[in-house]
């Protein structure tokens, strides 16, 4: 299975925002006044608080996302095509989760889907989305038109 680049991009992101972020917090003296690092924010679309948690976690949920992504039978870069703005807001919404540990443990154990959807922010956006593939997947196949013979 190849790799897309856009996808190997999510944790180069994420590491991007921490190392900014780590200039900020943490130190007795930030290199960004709050001004940049609100700027920051806004620029990621992001609030002060969410950057501020990003800068802190790991960078497996990014990973995590594209397992959850695939297990629907989407892809990130599916998604950075047709709905970027929604794919920009999973990031965040995994980015910013607190169940990180368990998902990861579940991937590794092998569990369903169903017991993910069950404490995961994303299912909902998720589950529409999976919808919507399934939807334009099934208008791909029909016949356009009238048809004869």
């Amino acid at each position: 299975m190849t790799v897309s680049k856009s996808v190997e991009r999510a944790p180069r992101m994420i590491r991007w925002v921490k190392a900014i972020a780590s200039k900020f917090v943490g130190t007795s003296e930030p290199c960004l006044d709050d001004k940049e690092f609100e700027q920051i924010a806004r620029d990621l679309n992001l609030s002060v608080s969410e950057l501020h948690a990003l800068s802190r976690k790991d960078d497996s949920s990014a990973d995590l996302l594209n397992q959850r992504l695939e297990e629907c039978g989407l892809s990130a870069t599916g998604l950075r095509d047709r709905h970027p703005e929604v794919l920009r807001d999973l990031q965040r919404v995994c980015g910013n989760c607190t169940s990180t540990r368990r998902c990861a443990n579940e991937f590794k154990q092998g569990a369903s889907q169903a017991s993910r959807d069950d404490y995961c922010p994303n299912t909902h956006t998720l589950q529409a989305l999976k919808h919507e593939n399934l939807e334009t997947s099934g208008q791909e196949l029909a016949p356009i038109g009238p048809s004869c013979c």
